[in-house]
């Protein structure tokens, strides 16, 4: 006799009770009195799905267990938060921190490719303004020196030459004062012609203005006010202007601004001429970072916005500035708009012509969000998660941490935006989390224990 198999026989026996089917609907209908007594025999003997056959009469209605599903809790019985106790010694161990959950007004942020540069504002590039031959220098490239300070020093006639210039001009003109001021005497005794009068005030006019001159171009030289006064005050008409004991022999070469020497072209004897940089000098505490927009982000760019420069030189530190000026014109080869923003440098860690990204930052009114670090948000079993400090209950040894699912939002450079899952109340760990991460996934249970 031929054996099948438990799943094929099953199936012959389906195929058999199919097409033996037709021949019992062919029979003869049954009496009344035999299909009443056919419904009592199934209300007596049928036994419904799931329901277990008990022989003696016992047990009727008792559900059937599956194997599979047996110990599992239905929807109702659902295990509560799940809780990682840590031990207080693998804190430090693992580097975890908690704080609590940030808010911000910033919905969204421009991100915007660029260069750092210095400021233009605080740049000075010092050249000479006499021809002369370099004496002595006083600095050097990378040194920082005060407005006003002294570069270098120059062998330069050509300054002597102004300074006598000036001298002789001003004395010039105190000889020219005294004739005008004796001739305005003269005539209101009418002692003197009106002519002589007019030729003595045309003449102390003149020296008047080429004292006047004199004094402009030496203020163009960087001579300051008490210099002059002291080369005035002790001029003596007796002597030779070349013999004045105030006259500087040597030029000196000043930094109108505060800042780092950026650059040096001097050397000692170098013969110099006008208008040739010899040094450059920066204040490199606020920079410009000239970034480039594209058309499309035009809308959200707005001179005093503020916006946030990082460089992968810093991974870990951001800069803060703000936009001054938003160009009035599109490159038409790059198709670009130059955006420029002054950026605080306070520890000097940024250079000239390092490349940043800036993050201009988009603020609407009335809205707040919460916020964490982007290393706070974890991804578990395809839902995002922080971890919450809870109390421990008395006795309780071990700190310990929940998993809470959030909705996430825009990931910002001052963190990630939380859209749900928070009040704000909570302090969350917002360093070390994937660790903490990868310890939740070792444990089986509601309930997890790390050491």
């Amino acid at each position: 006799m031929t054996r099948f198999p438990k799943r094929k026989r099953s199936a012959f026996l389906g195929l058999a009770l199919s097409l033996l089917v037709p021949f019992w609907a062919c029979g003869p209908a049954p009496s009344p009195e035999a299909e009443e007594h056919d419904h009592e025999a199934e209300d007596a003997h049928v036994q419904e799905p799931g329901e277990a056959h008990d022989p003696e009469g016992e047990g009727v209605g008792t559900e059937t267990q599956d194997p599979e599903t047996e110990g599992a809790s239905g929807p109702e019985d659902e295990a509560g938060p799940h809780i990682l106790h840590v031990e207080p010694a693998s804190v430090e161990e693992w580097g975890l921190e908690t704080g609590p959950v940030g808010r911000t007004d910033v919905s969204a942020e421009i991100q915007l490719p660029g260069v750092l540069a210095t400021n233009g504002n605080r740049t000075a590039e010092v050249a000479s303004p006499v021809e002369g031959q370099i004496a002595e220098l006083k600095t050097d490239l990378g040194g920082w020196v005060r407005g006003g300070q002294t570069l270098a020093t120059l062998n330069a006639p050509e300054f002597t030459q102004a300074q006598a210039a000036f001298l002789q001009a001003y004395a010039q003109s105190r000889m020219s004062r005294a004739d005008y001021e004796r001739a305005v005497v003269l005539r209101g005794e009418r002692a003197i012609e009106d002519r002589e009068f007019l030729r003595r005030q045309a003449a102390f006019e003149q020296h008047l203005a080429e004292f006047r001159m004199a004094e402009v171009i030496l203020h163009s030289l960087g001579v300051e006010e008490e210099p002059l006064l002291a080369i005035m005050d002790g001029l003596d008409l007796e002597r030779p202007i070349q013999d004045h004991s105030a006259l500087q022999s040597y030029f000196s070469l000043r930094t109108p601004v505060s800042g780092v020497v950026l650059q040096r072209d001097a050397v000692l004897g170098q013969h110099v001429e006008p208008g040739h940089t010899l040094f450059t000098v920066s204040d490199l505490s606020i920079l410009w970072a000239q970034l480039d927009a594209y058309e499309n982000q035009l809308p959200g760019l707005a001179r005093g916005a503020e916006v946030v420069i990082t460089t992968p030189s810093f991974p870990d530190r951001s800069f803060l500035g703000q936009v001054t000026v938003v160009a009035n014109q599109v490159d038409p080869e790059v198709r670009t708009v130059r955006v420029r923003a002054e950026v605080q440098n306070p520890d000097g860690l940024l250079r000239p012509n390092m490349y940043v990204q800036g993050f201009l930052r988009v603020r609407r009114a009335g809205e707040e969000h919460f916020v964490l670090p982007e290393e706070a948000v974890q991804f578990l079993e395809g839902h995002h998660v922080v971890f919450v400090a809870v109390p421990s209950p008395p006795g309780e040894p071990h700190l310990m941490f929940e998993e809470r699912e959030v909705l996430p939002g825009e990931t910002l450079s001052l963190g990630r935006i939380i859209l749900a899952g928070l009040n704000g109340s909570e302090t969350v760990v917002v360093k070390g989390a994937f660790t903490l991460k990868a310890e939740m996934t070792k444990g089986a249970g509601g309930h997890d224990h790390v050491h």
